[in-house]
């Protein structure tokens, strides 16, 4: 018992030491200039109009209370309006297309030949994955842009010791909704976005892994937390593709005896 005792004593002591050589947190160096809010706001606009359409593969994980789901599948994302999901089965064959725009949500099962529209396809979602997610509020998101940046009233930037980057506080001027964007200080790239509705945080969004894709820094990992929903959804991009333009016929489904 003695024994024991005396190596629970050294054990501890042994942590207590290490814990007092650890190095203090090296402070987060501040910009050598810092950038007004009207010229952040000026270089995130530049970036997102030079954005027109975005193709790639993606690994999508989509995580709930109860299950988590991950998918192969390929986006197709056009100007801040349409988005398309194609997703793909383990030997690389599409098994459903979903496609967003401002006006429907659309579905097709291929194995089934049928048609969703709208309610239907919320419905196959949640009984499907536990969880909804409107693809319309986060089109902007997944092509690595700020949503509905151009309505957006900044009321005040900041620099953050802890971060080491910008925090603009904003709201949506049509939506009065509030949020807050966080810019990295050098880069002046979007790296987190929260959004609050009544008090409440809607979502969390972070663009991560950036790198060059076609002459574009390109957030290569992009999640969204719900926290009230209890769900995330995260994408992994593989080689996308920044403004090689889209077919005419990409967000049609014309599909003969479908409902």
């Amino acid at each position: 018992m003695k024994q024991k005792l005396k190596l629970l004593l050294c054990f501890l002591a042994g942590v207590l030491t290490a814990c007092e050589t650890l190095p203090p947190p090296r402070p987060v160096e501040p910009p050598a200039q810092f950038l007004t809010l009207d010229e952040i706001f000026q270089q995130l606009t530049t970036r997102q109009n030079g954005i027109h359409n975005v193709k790639s593969m993606v690994k999508s994980s989509i995580k709930t209370r109860e299950n988590n789901h991950n998918l192969k599948q390929v986006l197709l994302i056009d100007g801040e309006t349409s988005l398309r999901l194609d997703t793909l089965s383990l030997f690389g064959q599409p098994v459903g297309v979903l496609i967003s725009d401002q006006t429907q949500i659309l579905l097709y099962d291929t194995k089934s030949n049928k048609l969703y529209r709208n309610w239907e396809v919320w419905d196959i979602m949640m009984r499907t994955f536990g969880t909804v997610f409107d693809f319309r509020e986060y089109i902007s998101v997944f092509s690595g842009k700020i949503p509905r940046l151009a309505s957006l009233d900044l009321k005040g930037v900041r620099w953050s010791p802890q971060t080491g980057n910008y925090h603009i506080t904003a709201v949506d001027s049509e939506r009065n909704d509030p949020l807050e964007i966080e810019v990295d200080t050098q880069t002046i790239l979007p790296v987190r976005l929260v959004k609050w509705k009544d008090g409440k945080r809607v979502y969390t969004v972070q663009w991560e892994d950036y790198q060059k894709a076609e002459g574009h820094l390109f957030p290569h990992t992009i999640t969204v937390q719900r926290p009230l929903l209890g769900d995330e959804l995260v994408m992994k991009f593989n080689n996308p593709l920044i403004n090689q333009g889209v077919p005419e016929d990409a967000f049609q489904l014309n599909v003969p005896g479908s409902h």
